[in-house]
């Protein structure tokens, strides 16, 4: 189980006792990412993110708050997604002070000195460059540029080389004020707990005064054009032995009740080494290397997706699969063996998954931003053994729109050429 309190200034703090751990994962969560930014601002979430670790006013620099960390063999880093960004510390139980001092100290008291601002500008577009020169990496961001083009839900997350450039100090810290305030915090601390973890948290976290109240709004989210194939294409040429590819199709957001029927189809059709995919494209075909299905939320939309690596000449043949066998799932639905299986599958893989404390912390921070109420594992898994063989397939008519389909690939690839 899990407790839920405030701190004085409006934080929100869930604690999460793990039995047989001697870790402890800190974590704390702000709803702010790239959706939330204005378009001359793209990316300025992730690039705060950055500059979190360049020193304090406790810590004057880069090197002393991280020496500080590295010394305790502590696993840390943060990250910005489109509606989140969080930072998090994974270290020995014994160290839960020195863990809660040096995140609040981080997301407190911050430098953004001005010319660590401009030096890691250079350090955030290396890492832009890196993602785009990696297709497993990047086919994502190409393929939300397609799904929601129109909406910046389809911006890349880490904005553009010229737009990291081009921000102005003054602009940044703005932007930071207006989303870093305490009362936006989800501060959640998972595993073994001292008898004086709270004592810590309120210590140093409700050390800053709520400034005033998070508004947490944007653009809502719209699908991009699908009356013509063209409007539903998308191909970043890419001189590569190995193209990839993304198929999708107009999706839920984050408290569809659909979503653990989900779940129980894309184990079905391509969550693990005996999905249908795996066996159709890789087995019997020899098609593709990786090949597998799953689903993105976001809080007002979403998407299922396929995702698969392989030969640019072999692209069509695999699209003509995985729409052979979706349209077998729409027809004839999925056996009760596929079924028994695939929730045993999901309950198996989550409790392998869970018995990380950072895989902890991450299952209720998601929940506390996103959801109505928060779900146990348990209650989760009692909703996925609630799944007919009816749910997934009406699930898999709904979705399944041969006519909405959006298809994005980074390759050696004339886009003429793709049949679909």
């Amino acid at each position: 189980m899990f407790e839920h309190y405030q701190l004085k200034n409006k934080a929100n703090v869930y604690l999460i006792p793990l039995q047989d751990t001697k870790s402890v994962t800190g974590l704390v969560m702000f709803p702010v990412g790239s959706r939330y930014e204005p378009a001359n601002l793209n990316g300025v979430s992730h690039y705060i993110e950055h500059l979190m670790f360049k020193g304090t006013t406790k810590r004057k620099n880069t090197l002393t708050l991280t020496r500080e960390i590295d010394r305790l063999g502590a696993e840390y880093n943060a990250f910005t997604g489109k509606e989140t960004t969080g930072y998090y510390v994974k270290a020995d139980a014994s160290y839960t002070k020195i863990i809660v001092d040096i995140l609040s100290d981080m997301l407190y008291n911050s430098l953004f000195d001005p010319k660590e601002m401009e030096r890691e500008k250079g350090v955030v577009v290396e890492e832009l460059r890196m993602y785009r020169d990696n297709p497993m990496m990047n086919i994502d961001t190409v393929f939300e540029s397609l799904m929601f083009k129109g909406s910046p839900l389809g911006w890349d997350i880490g904005g553009t080389p010229e737009l990291v450039m081009s921000y102005k100090r003054d602009a940044v810290l703005r932007f930071r004020d207006e989303h870093y305030d305490p009362s936006a915090m989800t501060i959640v601390f998972a595993g073994a707990m001292t008898k004086d973890t709270k004592l810590y948290i309120e210590e140093f976290f409700a050390a800053r005064q709520s400034k005033k109240k998070i508004s947490v709004s944007s653009k809502p989210a719209v699908f991009g054009p699908a009356q013509k194939k063209t409007d539903r294409l998308i191909v970043d040429h890419k001189k590569a032995d190995q193209a990839q590819m993304m198929i999708g199709f107009p999706g839920f957001h984050h408290t569809e009740p659909h979503n653990p029927t989900m779940s129980v189809l894309n184990t079905i059709l391509g969550g693990s080494m005996s999905s249908r995919l795996f066996i159709q494209i890789r087995e019997r075909r020899g098609l593709a290397y990786v090949v597998r299905s799953g689903a993105e939320t976001f809080r007002d939309t979403g998407y299922a997706y396929i995702r698969a690596g392989l030969d640019p000449k072999n692209i069509n043949k695999a699209v003509a699969c995985i729409f052979q066998e979706i349209t077998k799932m729409i027809e004839k639905g999925v056996t009760a063996r596929e079924l028994a299986d695939a929730k045993t599958h999901i309950r198996g893989a989550l409790t392998l998954s869970l018995e990380d404390s950072s895989n902890q912390a991450d299952w209720y921070v998601r929940q506390a931003l996103f959801m109505d109420r928060i779900y146990t594992p348990e209650e989760r898994l009692q909703k996925i053994e609630a799944v007919t063989r009816e749910d997934v397939q009406n699930l898999a008519q709904s979705v399944y729109k041969m006519n909405q389909a959006r298809i994005a690939i980074i390759g050696s690839v004339d886009a003429e050429r793709i049949v679909f």
